[in-house]
C-alpha cells in the first residue's frame, strides 16, 4: 500500500512546473517553475526542520526580490543560500512492492487494479505510463492517482526494464480538489431561447415551459384552470381554428445536384423522385436501425429541399448529415437554418378561411393545394413557405417566414381570425391533439431500442431503394418476431386513475411493457394513450393491465388513430 511520499505536485505542474524522479533517493523533485512561483518544504524534497526553515527563507527572499523588480517601494532581500537537508536517509523506499501469497496486490483502490493489471497492460504493448493509464484506467478514480501514481510508475519501470526517472508519471490535470456533488447534479444555469412571438404569448396569458433550450407556451390561462384551459384549446382546434407557434422546429436546407440522393440515404423513405411542390414524411434511423428523429421533407426545387426536424433533435440530425456526407462526398450543401426561420401552424376547420385573407399569391383550394403540398409566396405581405400538414389531425397549414417577421405574422393571423374565433393553443393541447391522431413523439414514444416496425412506422420505410442508414439491420430485425409493439389503448372506466408516462404494463407480477403517452381526450371523453406491449396483446380488443400508483387499471387495445381514422378532417 505505502510506497513512500509523493509531493502534492498537481497544482505546480498545472502552473508549468516539471516533475522529475531521482532513482537514488526514490523521490520526486519539481523544477522549471514559472518565474513568479516558489515552493518550499517537503514538496521541494526537504524533510528536516533546518532544511524546511532554510528553504522557506530562500523562497520568501526570491519572492520579495521578484516583487522589487516591479514595485519600487519594496526593497530587495539578500537571498539565503540553499540549505542542504541533513536527514540521514530518504523517507522513501525504492521498491517496497512484493508479491502477496494469495495475490490481490491492489495498486489502485478506486479502480480495483492490481499489480498484474498494470503488468498485463505493458505486455499488451502499452508500455508508456500515459498509455497504461488510458488502457487500465489507473489513476482515473476519485483520488486521481494520489495513492497509485508512484506505485504504477515503479511497476511499469520494473516491467519494461527502465528506471522510474525514464518512465515518469502521468500528467496532472484539473481539477485539483474533488468536485462537489452539487456541481455534478446539474446546471445552475440553463440556456434560454425565445421565439420571435414570445412576448405575444405572455400578453395572451401563456404559462411557459422550457422544452430543450426553448421557452414555449404550455397553455393559455391561469394555473388553477390548467386542465380546463387545455381542453378548451383542443375543442377550439377541433371545431373552429387555432394557432400554435412552431418556430422551435428544426429547419435544415439541403441544396445541390445530389440533394435528392443524399436524403434518400439518410432517411428511410424515398426522396430521389419526390415531386416538386410536395412534402413527404421523413423518418431517420441510425446504423442500428433505431428511430432517432422525424420531420417532413419539402421539395421546392430540383436542387433544394427544406427538411424539418424535432426541436430537441435538429442539432443531432445536422451533425449526422455532415458526418455521413463527409464519407459519401455527394455534391450537396447542408445548412442548419433553424434560427433563420420562424413559423406557426394554423389548424382547424376554418383554417383555410382565415389564411386565405392574407395570401396574395397562393391558391389555398384543396384542388390547387392538396394535403402534403408545399408552396412559396406571400402571407400578410411577407415572403413565406407554406406546408399543408396535419400533425393535429385537422385541416392545417404551417407558415414559415424569416425570423424577424414572426411577430408580424402572428398579429396578422390573429387579426384575420378574430371574426372566426381564432385562439392560440399551447404544446399541451398540441400533444393531446397529436395523441388522438396516434402520431408519435420521438424521444417520448420511442427509446434507444425502438425500430420502425415496433412503433408501427413500417409504412415509412422504403423497401425499393438500395440503401439507407440502418437498412441492413432493419431488414435482419424484421425477419425475427417482434418482442414488443407500440399500440393505442383506452381506459373506459371513468372512475379509474389515469395512467401516466412510464407506468408499467403488467401481467400478474411480471412487467411486460410501459406507457409512453397518456392524456384525457376531450374529443373522445376518456383517457387515451400509447404503450409498448408484448406479442399476443397487440390486436385491437386485447385487454391489458396498467399499474397506476400500485393499483391495477384495466385498459383495452384499440386501432390507431383514435380520432378520424379515415383522415377526412385533414383532407377538407
Amino acid at each position: 500500500m505505502a510506497v513512500g511520499y509523493t509531493p502534492t505536485y498537481q497544482l505546480i505542474c498545472q502552473a508549468g512546473g516539471q516533475l522529475s524522479y531521482n532513482d537514488d533517493t526514490a523521490m520526486f523533485t519539481l523544477s522549471k517553475l514559472p518565474k513568479a512561483f516558489q515552493i518550499a518544504g517537503s514538496v521541494n524534497a526537504n524533510w528536516s526542520v533546518n532544511a524546511v526553515c532554510g528553504d522557506a527563507q530562500r523562497a520568501a527572499a526570491i519572492a520579495v526580490n521578484r516583487l522589487a523588480e516591479t514595485v519600487e517601494r519594496v526593497s530587495a532581500m539578500p537571498e539565503p543560500a540553499p540549505v542542504a537537508d541533513d536527514s540521514a536517509n530518504s523517507p522513501n523506499y525504492s521498491w517496497p512492492i512484493f508479491p502477496h501469497p494469495k495475490g490481490k496486490e491492489f495498486v489502485d483502490f478506486d479502480e480495483d487494479l492490481q499489480i498484474k493489471d498494470i503488468v498485463n497492460a505493458t505486455r499488451d504493448g502499452y508500455e508508456h505510463v500515459q498509455l497504461v493509464k488510458r488502457y487500465s484506467t489507473c489513476g482515473m478514480g476519485p483520488s486521481q492517482g494520489r495513492h497509485s501514481a508512484l506505485a504504477t510508475a515503479r511497476i511499469v519501470a520494473n516491467a519494461t526494464g527502465k528506471s522510474v526517472a525514464q518512465t515518469g508519471v502521468t500528467t496532472a490535470r484539473p481539477p485539483f480538489a474533488p468536485e462537489r456533488l452539487g456541481h455534478l447534479a446539474g446546471r445552475s444555469f440553463y440556456p434560454a431561447r425565445y421565439t420571435n412571438m414570445h412576448h405575444r404569448h405572455l400578453e395572451a396569458g401563456a404559462q411557459m415551459l422550457q422544452a430543450g433550450a426553448w421557452f414555449r407556451p404550455a397553455y393559455y390561462g391561469p394555473v388553477n384552470q390548467r386542465d380546463n384551459c387545455i381542453a378548451a384549446e383542443v375543442n377550439n382546434v377541433r371545431n373552429n381554428v387555432g394557432l400554435v407557434d412552431v418556430s422551435t422546429l428544426g429547419g435544415i436546407e439541403v441544396r445541390g445536384p445530389d440533394a435528392g440522393e443524399f436524403l434518400n440515404r439518410v432517411y428511410t423513405f424515398g426522396f430521389a423522385k419526390q415531386p416538386l411542390g410536395r412534402a413527404r414524411y421523413a423518418l431517420m434511423t441510425n446504423e442500428a436501425g433505431v428511430v432517432i428523429d422525424d420531420g417532413v421533407s419539402c421539395r421546392f426545387h430540383d436542387q433544394l429541399f427544406y427538411v424539418t426536424a424535432t426541436t430537441g433533435g435538429v442539432d443531432r440530425v445536422y451533425q449526422n448529415m455532415l458526418k455521413w456526407n463527409a464519407q459519401w462526398c455527394l455534391d450537396v450543401d447542408i445548412a442548419n437554418v433553424t434560427s433563420a426561420w420562424c413559423g406557426v401552424n394554423i389548424a382547424g376547420p376554418k383554417a383555410r378561411e382565415v389564411l386565405s385573407q392574407l395570401c396574395e399569391d397562393i391558391d389555398l383550394s384543396s384542388e390547387a393545394f392538396p394535403y402534403m403540398g408545399v408552396r412559396e409566396g406571400h402571407v400578410a405581405g411577407v415572403q413565406a413557405r407554406v406546408i399543408r400538414v396535419g400533425f393535429v389531425g385537422e385541416l392545417g397549414y404551417e407558415v414559415h417566414v424569416p425570423q424577424h417577421a414572426g411577430e408580424a405574422l402572428w398579429d396578422a393571423l390573429m387579426a384575420a381570425g378574430e371574426a372566426h374565433g381564432i385562439k392560440p393553443f399551447g404544446i399541451e393541447a398540441q400533444r393531446v391533439l397529436r395523441l388522438e391522431k396516434g402520431h408519435i413523439i420521438i424521444g417520448q414514444d420511442t427509446d434507444a431500442m425502438s425500430t420502425p416496425e415496433e412503433v408501427q412506422m413500417g409504412w415509412a420505410v422504403s423497401n425499393k431503394k438500395p440503401f439507407f442508414v440502418g437498412q441492413r439491420i432493419i431488414r435482419e430485425l424484421n425477419k425475427e418476431p417482434q418482442y414488443r409493439s407500440l399500440v393505442g389503448f383506452v381506459v373506459d372506466d371513468p372512475k379509474a386513475p389515469q395512467p401516466e408516462e412510464s407506468h408499467l404494463v403488467v401481467d400478474g407480477d411480471r412487467m411486460t411493457g410501459r406507457v409512453t403517452s397518456c392524456n384525457y381526450s376531450p374529443t373522445l371523453g376518456k383517457p387515451v394513450g400509447m404503450a409498448y406491449v408484448p406479442p399476443g396483446k397487440t390486436e385491437p380488443g386485447s385487454d391489458i393491465v396498467i399499474k397506476v400508483d400500485g393499483a391495477p387499471v384495466a385498459a383495452k387495445v384499440v386501432a390507431l388513430p383514435f380520432y378520424d381514422p379515415d383522415t377526412a378532417r385533414q383532407n377538407l
